[in-house]
C-alpha cells in the first residue's frame, strides 16, 4: 500500500512555508490533469474585484489543506496513536487533497444558475475519472468511493470526516490564512501550530484542551472578520451578482435559441443537465474559458448581455443599499418601478440576505476537555466571546449606481430605497 517517491517533494508555500509529499499516492494525484485544472480556478471566485491580491487558485489551497492534515496526522499519531493503520492515514490525506477537485470557474457563483454543485462533481471525478480512479485503486478497490464518502460527510469515517469538514477542520484553518494573506487583511490570522497543538481525537471526535481556549477563540474570530469583512464584503457580493446575471442572461437567450456566443466547453451546461454531462466535459471548464468568453459577450448582440458583461469585465459594479428586512409586496413594487424605467429586475435588481460566519453552538460544536481527558462541554459555555459571535443577517439591495444616484428617471426608484434603508 506504501510507496514513497524517490527524494521527498517540496512546495514553498507563503502559509506553511514548505508542504511536504512523501507518499507516491499524493504525487500522483498532485500530477493529474483533474487537480492541475485547479491552477485556473480561483480559490475567492470574484473577490479579486474587491481585494487585487486575491488571485490564488483553488490550487494553492488544496495542497495546503493536504499539508494542514499532514500535520495534525502527525501530532495525532505521535501523541495518541491515531491513525493506526496506514489505509486510514492516507484517506484522511487523500480527501483533504481532493476535496476541492470538483469546484467550477468563479466556484458558488456559476454553480446556482447551472444548478451543480461541486461537491457532487468533486465524488464524481473521483468515482469516474480514469486517471484520478486508477491512482486511488492502488490502494484497494474501495479507496476511491472511501475518499468520496469523506468528502460527502458519510458517517463511515466519522473522525476523518471531523478533520475535513466542522467548526474546527484542516479546510477553514488553510483557506482563513491563506484568504488573509492574499487580501491583505490581519485580522483573519491565527496561530495554526499552537492550534493544532491542542487538538486532540477522543473516539470519533476532534476535541481541544481546555488550556487551548484561547488559541480557538482566536481562529472562531479569524473566522467571523473573514466572513463579515472579506466573504461578504459588499463588493465582492456586488460582483457575483453581476456575474450570475450575465450567466443568466446567457441561459436566457440559449433557451429561447437567439444568437449567443458559446464556446465548445460552455455549450453542454446550457444544452443537458448536470448529470447527463460527462466528467471529462466538466474538467474541460475553467476560467480561462470563462474570461476570454466574458470578453466576447462585451461585445454580444443582445443589449442587455452587453451591458452586463462590460460592466463585469471593466469593473463596473452595481452598488449596494443596506435595507432592513422587506416582504414580499415590497419587494414586488421595487421590481415594478425598475420595470417603468426601462430596467428588467431579472438583470439589474438583486435582494441579497448575508449571514456572517458566527459560532453555531448547536451544530457539531467544539468540545473543550481538561487535562484528564474529561468532557467539559461545548466551549460556547466556558466563553463569552465565543457566546457573542452568534451568526447575523444582513438585507442589501443591489442595483446599477445610476439608479442609487437617482439620476434622472430613477428617480422615484432613489426615493422608495431610501425609505426602505435599515
Amino acid at each position: 500500500m506504501i510507496e514513497w517517491v524517490d527524494k521527498e517533494k517540496v512546495f514553498k508555500d507563503p502559509v506553511h512555508d514548505y508542504i511536504y509529499v512523501k507518499d507516491r499516492l499524493i504525487w500522483d494525484l498532485i500530477n493529474t490533469r483533474a487537480f492541475q485544472r485547479l491552477r485556473r480556478v480561483k480559490q475567492l471566485g470574484t473577490s479579486f474585484l474587491t481585494y487585487h491580491g486575491a488571485e490564488h487558485s483553488r490550487f494553492t489551497h488544496s495542497l495546503g489543506t493536504y499539508e494542514t492534515m499532514r500535520k495534525v496526522l502527525s501530532h495525532f499519531e505521535r501523541n495518541f496513536g491515531w491513525p493506526t493503520d496506514d489505509r486510514v492515514r492516507l484517506l484522511a490525506l487523500c480527501a483533504a487533497l481532493l476535496h476541492d477537485i470538483g469546484h467550477g470557474p468563479f466556484s458558488h457563483t456559476i454553480e446556482r444558475v447551472f444548478q451543480f454543485h461541486h461537491e457532487t462533481w468533486t465524488q464524481r471525478i473521483l468515482i469516474d475519472d480514469p486517471e484520478v480512479t486508477n491512482i486511488l485503486q492502488r490502494v484497494d478497490d474501495d479507496f476511491p468511493q472511501d475518499v468520496a464518502d469523506v468528502i460527502a460527510k458519510k458517517d463511515k469515517f466519522p473522525l476523518v470526516v471531523k478533520l475535513i469538514s466542522s467548526q474546527l477542520d484542516v479546510d477553514r484553518m488553510d483557506y482563513l490564512l491563506r484568504d488573509a494573506m492574499n487580501t491583505g487583511v490581519t485580522y483573519g490570522t491565527f496561530e495554526l501550530e499552537r492550534l493544532i497543538r491542542v487538538m486532540r481525537p477522543v473516539g470519533n471526535d476532534v476535541v481541544v484542551k481546555k488550556s487551548g481556549m484561547k488559541t480557538v477563540e482566536q481562529y472562531i474570530l479569524a473566522r467571523y472578520f473573514m466572513y463579515s469583512q472579506v466573504y461578504l464584503h459588499p463588493v465582492t457580493v456586488s460582483s457575483d451578482v453581476l456575474l450570475r446575471h450575465v450567466v443568466a442572461r446567457v441561459k436566457t437567450l440559449w433557451d429561447r435559441e437567439e444568437s449567443v456566443f458559446l464556446p465548445a466547453e460552455l455549450k453542454p451546461f446550457l444544452s443537458r443537465k448536470a448529470e447527463q454531462i460527462s466528467v471529462a466535459e466538466y474538467l474541460e471548464l475553467d476560467e480561462s474559458v470563462m474570461n476570454y468568453t466574458m470578453q466576447r459577450w462585451t461585445r454580444a448582440d443582445d443589449p442587455i448581455l452587453r451591458d452586463l458583461s462590460d460592466r463585469f469585465v471593466n469593473r463596473h459594479l452595481f452598488g449596494v443599499v443596506d435595507t432592513r428586512e422587506l416582504k414580499e409586496v415590497e419587494r414586488q413594487t421595487i421590481r415594478e418601478l425598475f420595470r417603468n424605467c426601462g430596467l428588467d429586475p431579472d438583470y439589474y435588481l438583486s435582494f441579497q440576505t448575508a449571514t456572517t460566519g458566527g459560532y453555531h453552538m448547536y451544530h457539531q460544536g467544539i468540545t473543550l476537555v481538561d487535562e484528564s481527558g474529561r468532557d467539559l462541554g461545548d466551549i460556547s459555555k466556558h466563553s463569552s466571546l465565543v457566546r457573542s459571535l452568534s451568526p447575523e443577517s444582513k438585507f442589501r439591495i443591489f442595483c446599477p449606481k445610476e439608479v442609487l444616484r437617482g439620476e434622472g428617471k430613477y428617480k422615484p426608484i432613489r426615493g422608495w430605497l431610501d425609505a426602505m434603508k435599515e
